[in-house]
């Protein structure tokens, strides 16, 4: 009876351990591919090599990021198109950005670009656009699809676009490097 008893046992325990085993490829299928663990972090930009009035477009989270680097006439014409501002009022900008040209640094503006309409992403146009948009148009980026117009701080001015280019969550590293995907903490 004993020797039963030890190859019951013996036979429950490897048993037992080629279980755990025959389980670790099911369980690792649950978790995250590398692909999609890549997707979620934040991703880093290297503004040096952005020249001014040049944009930048990046991958976060499976969405392109805008990244444009205004030249000094680009930051002082968002004033001008204020009469054309037409967000619904729902587009919420965080706390870390000024409220005049949505930026942290006004040389930089990060947006999400995604139309916010149909979901294209918005081309940026300078004097070529009064053609599209109208005489009164001093610059910014215009979705090819529909013509839904943003001014250069990413604010809707012609819909059918019915809010303004979001803002994601990003800081700066230093003045030469952006991180997306972690926003700047409010002091």
């Amino acid at each position: 009876m004993k020797r039963r008893g030890f190859l019951s046992l013996s036979l429950a325990a490897v048993s037992g351990v080629a279980g755990l085993f025959t389980s670790i490829p099911f369980v690792k299928s649950l978790l995250p591919s590398a692909k999609a663990r890549g997707l979620a972090g934040p991703i880093e930009v290297d503004l040096s090599k952005l020249q001014p009035g040049e944009v930048s477009a990046h991958s976060y989270r499976g969405d392109t990021m805008l990244v444009l680097r205004r030249t000094p006439d680009m930051v002082a014409r968002i004033e001008s198109m204020r009469d054309h501002w037409r967000d619904d009022g729902t587009t919420i900008d965080p706390p870390y950005v000024s409220p005049s040209h949505r930026a942290i640094n006004p040389e930089f503006l990060v947006v999400r670009g995604v139309c916010t309409h149909l979901g294209c992403v918005p081309q940026k146009r300078a004097e070529e656009g009064k053609a599209t948009v109208g005489e009164w148009w001093t610059g910014g980026f215009i979705c090819p699809c529909h013509q839904s117009s943003f001014d250069y701080a990413g604010r809707v001015v012609r819909g059918p676009a019915p809010r303004d280019l979001p803002i994601p969550p990003h800081r700066y590293a230093d003045p030469v490097r952006l991180v997306i995907g972690e926003p700047t903490q409010v002091t």
